[in-house]
């Protein structure tokens, strides 16, 4: 009985601990996310903002079908960011983890290197998306002088371009790659020193024992980042609106969900809602997505470093 009571009591206490935690993440995570799903469902605009109206079962899919097949951005929306995930997964990270592996080397004026490189993290995205405002401009700007060196009557504003317009705004974030990078350096400075000095011992070194070592011993915060990177580009918003506010094909998912809540005079909350449900599913595939594809390399790495006794 007095086992049974202190497992109890055991029990109570990691539930007390536990209860903040779990009312917090109710109340402003499952409950907006629920809200935001059933009133997908609902006529919510301008004429009945403080009371949603279900469509009825025969209409339901009305806010979607609006999405998909009448409003006009929402496909290239869906296309900008998810290239842009793509974007954060393939280029981003591998980016990251290269200057990480430079920055974990010791060698004379890294952490002076490493500091100056962490000091644009610092600035806010909405901070930098301003500054690439003015780097664009095509009165003052540094962009367009360079490409009069290869075309001389140059001098519209690429972003308005379409095409140059996408390319200006993703070099916008693309390579700002300051948090991932620290991630993984944390990481890496975590690996043990006698793990490598036992690589060396069988002649691993350089970038050899950064590909069969170091990289598979941090696999997981590799996962990680790759998922928050990716996450990111999908969410793309601060540099949309402030460098083209979706001009020239630049529209992201998450600009369209301002656009049909805010700026759009019926304020389309329940329009908007089944755009941002789709937001919220595409978080979830990028999520697998991310999972099958480090499952997939790690287990042909294993599978070449058994085969090949390394």
């Amino acid at each position: 009985m007095k086992t049974r009571n202190m497992s109890w009591k055991r029990k109570g206490f990691i539930l007390a601990f536990l209860a903040p935690t779990v009312i917090a993440f109710v109340l402003f995570y499952l409950y907006p996310i629920v809200t935001v799903f059933v009133t997908s469902f609902c006529k919510w605009d301008y004429s009945n903002i403080t009371s949603p109206e279900f469509f009825g079962f025969a209409d339901m899919w009305n806010n979607y079908k609006y999405i998909f097949e009448l409003y006009p951005y929402f496909w290239e929306a869906l296309r900008n960011s998810t290239i842009w995930a793509l974007l954060g997964v393939f280029v981003q990270i591998p980016v990251s983890a290269l200057i990480a592996l430079a920055f974990s080397r010791k060698v004379k004026g890294v952490k002076f290197a490493r500091n100056v490189y962490i000091i644009p993290s610092m600035i806010s995205s909405a901070a930098m998306g301003m500054i690439f405002l003015q780097l664009y401009s095509p009165l003052y700007g540094v962009v367009n002088p360079v490409i009069r060196l290869f075309k001389q009557d140059f001098s519209e504003n690429i972003l308005l371009l379409k095409g140059p317009a996408f390319i200006a705004m993703t070099c916008a974030y693309i390579f700002f790659t300051g948090t991932t990078t620290l991630m993984i350096l944390g990481n890496i400075m975590a690996v043990p020193e006698d793990v490598r000095e036992a690589a060396m011992l069988d002649g691993a070194s350089g970038l050899k024992q950064d590909w069969y070592i170091t990289i598979p011993m941090i696999k997981d915060t590799l996962r990680t980042v790759s998922i928050l990177s990716a996450t990111a580009g999908f969410l793309l918003y601060n540099e949309v609106y402030f460098l083209t506010k979706g001009a020239a094909g630049t529209y992201s998912i998450s600009y369209v969900i301002r656009e049909l809540a805010i700026t759009n005079t019926r304020t389309q909350f329940g329009r908007a809602n089944a755009v941002a449900v789709i937001q919220i599913l595409a978080g979830m595939l990028i999520i697998v997505f991310v999972n099958l594809l480090y499952s997939q390399l790690f287990k042909g790495k294993r599978i070449r470093r058994n085969g090949g006794q390394s």
